[in-house]
């Protein structure tokens, strides 16, 4: 199965290392560990790749995360690729910091990057990939998902990353189920 990984978060620097863009994390250490580069078109940075014989794309959408959904007409189109090889890297405060959960399909709860996205394609059948930022409640939502992590926050979440980097490229329909035990089973 060809893999079509979107990390979502919102472009330029002021954005680093905030809860927010904990998909463009990974798909930037994604980049590093396989040696590759992103291009940039239109409203988004991709790269492509073979793995273990299959197709990888990775995408980060440019579109600041409330308008992700806006890539989807030209990605599916540019690489052939249909919502059963979709993979969205979002974060979550419902989970705790370091947690991740893979599923194949969810809704948008209170995500507005996963509304744009389930909007432009008429559907929530998807597959996701979550990445716990944990919530402290005394901020608001916004201010929250937009604070950059402390210092040991990060070492957490690169941790994560190094994780999912080992373990997402391999997933394809056969291993869909042992992947989510495995990824879902893991906390750092």
């Amino acid at each position: 199965m060809d893999l079509l990984i979107v990390g979502l978060g919102n472009p330029g620097s002021n954005f680093f290392h905030t809860r927010h863009n904990v998909g463009f994390g990974l798909i930037d250490k994604l980049v590093v560990k396989h040696g590759l580069s992103l291009k940039k078109v239109k409203n988004y940075e991709y790269s492509d790749f073979n793995f273990e014989n299959k197709r990888i794309v990775l995408i980060k959408p440019l579109t600041y995360m409330n308008l992700s959904g806006n890539i989807f007409p030209s990605v599916f189109a540019r690489f052939y690729m249909k919502m059963t090889n979709l993979l969205i890297v979002v974060d979550n405060v419902d989970l705790p910091l370091g947690k991740c959960k893979l599923r194949k399909v969810g809704g948008t709860s209170t995500h507005n990057g996963l509304r744009s996205i389930s909007g432009s394609l008429g559907s929530t059948k998807y597959s996701r990939l979550y990445i716990g930022v944990g919530n402290n409640n005394e901020s608001s939502l916004r201010d929250f998902v937009l604070a950059k992590f402390s210092d040991s926050e990060l070492k957490r979440i690169k941790n994560v990353f190094n994780f999912l980097s080992e373990e997402i490229l391999s997933i394809d329909e056969c291993n869909f189920e042992n992947k989510i035990a495995t990824i879902n089973s893991s906390s750092f």
